[in-house]
């Protein structure tokens, strides 16, 4: 069991590299997937159905978006083609899994203490292995436009890690900060070694030179020092994160410029899109990841494109997305849950 957990943390650390595509990137998997699958299986065939016995409301909620979410897709079925619903319903099987298999480690954490010690050396391991594939992929990759003919952006001395993605990038390494500003003294003892990651990570996030990942930080910070009272910590963080805005190399390229505007101008354009089709089915959303083809439909985009294109089925807003393909209805309910 331990070392299936290991592994599915370094699996985790490899990112995209680890994706599996098919069916001309319309279906997609991930190495880490497979293993947290047969994780998922040991699990249930040592607690059975026990975790499922003492439910908690934020579970009967969760049950019960999902339960919706089925009921959404079911609702606009006739209205695409069986591939198109086989795609979605993959997808909508995927998110399902999602919950059950953090239900039930949510459940081990509880039950087994040397589960719950082999998770925290696992997420220690996954932050050392993704400094160091983050800091190879910066110093020896740092050019991504040969893959754009794959659907990748064309980042350009921009930190993107093993997940070929700023914003993905991003998220991780937000995660990670703030991770090792909570919680870091369980994963790391020595107080010099923790601080030392815990810039690192902001040193990453910086070179991201993503401009919503800055403020998503900038206000998840402000909050923890409202709760927190950490008020001289956050003039520390204020003025370290500046400087670094201010020193980190940014050698060519509109990707590195934060005054850039045509990020705005397509994240304005994608969410006209969004609210466009979210227009055509505005309660009960047109069904789960079935975003891609309903763009077809409206000629919002051409098909090669969306083949191409690793955001076809989705927009730069989360909210946005379960907005289009839940409704009004499942926005309300996942935010809720959130």
């Amino acid at each position: 069991m331990s070392q299936l957990i290991l592994l599915l943390f370094i699996s985790f650390s490899v990112g995209n590299i680890g994706r599996i595509c098919l069916f001309e990137q319309q279906v997609n998997g991930y190495i880490y997937e497979i293993i947290a699958f047969l994780f998922l299986v040991i699990l249930v065939s040592k607690y059975k159905s026990k975790p499922f016995q003492d439910s908690s409301w934020l579970f009967k909620l969760i049950l019960i978006f999902i339960g919706y979410l089925v009921f959404s897709f079911l609702m606009e079925i006739t209205q695409f083609k069986p591939w198109e619903n086989m795609v979605s319903l993959l997808y909508l099987l995927r998110l399902i899994f999602y919950f059950v298999f953090f239900y039930y480690l949510k459940y081990d954490l509880g039950k087994s203490l040397s589960d719950r010690k082999v998770i925290l050396r696992g997420i220690l391991l996954f932050v050392l292995l993704t400094i160091l594939f983050s800091a190879i992929q910066y110093f020896f990759y740092p050019d991504l436009r040969n893959l754009l003919y794959a659907g990748w952006d064309p980042h350009l001395y921009r930190l993107f890690g093993t997940y070929l993605d700023t914003s993905t990038a991003g998220a991780i390494f937000g995660l990670v900060f703030f991770l090792l500003i909570i919680r870091g003294e369980s994963l790391v003892k020595n107080a010099y070694l923790r601080n030392l990651l815990i810039f690192t990570f902001l040193l990453f996030i910086v070179l991201t030179f993503s401009r919503s990942l800055y403020l998503s930080v900038f206000i998840t910070t402000l909050v923890m020092t409202a709760v927190r009272k950490w008020y001289r910590a956050l003039i520390f963080f204020l003025v370290g994160f500046v400087l670094l805005v201010f020193l980190v190399p940014k050698p060519s390229g509109e990707g590195v410029n934060l005054a850039r505007i045509y990020t705005i101008e397509s994240r304005i354009q994608n969410y006209k899109e969004g609210f466009e089709i979210w227009a055509k089915q505005p309660l009960f959303g047109i069904g789960y990841n079935r975003t891609r083809y309903m763009k077809l439909k409206l000629n919002l985009e051409e098909e090669f494109r969306l083949t191409e294109s690793h955001s076809g089925a989705s927009f730069h807003s989360s909210y946005l997305t379960i907005l289009v393909t839940g409704g009004i209805i499942g926005l309300v309910l996942f935010v809720l849950i959130k």
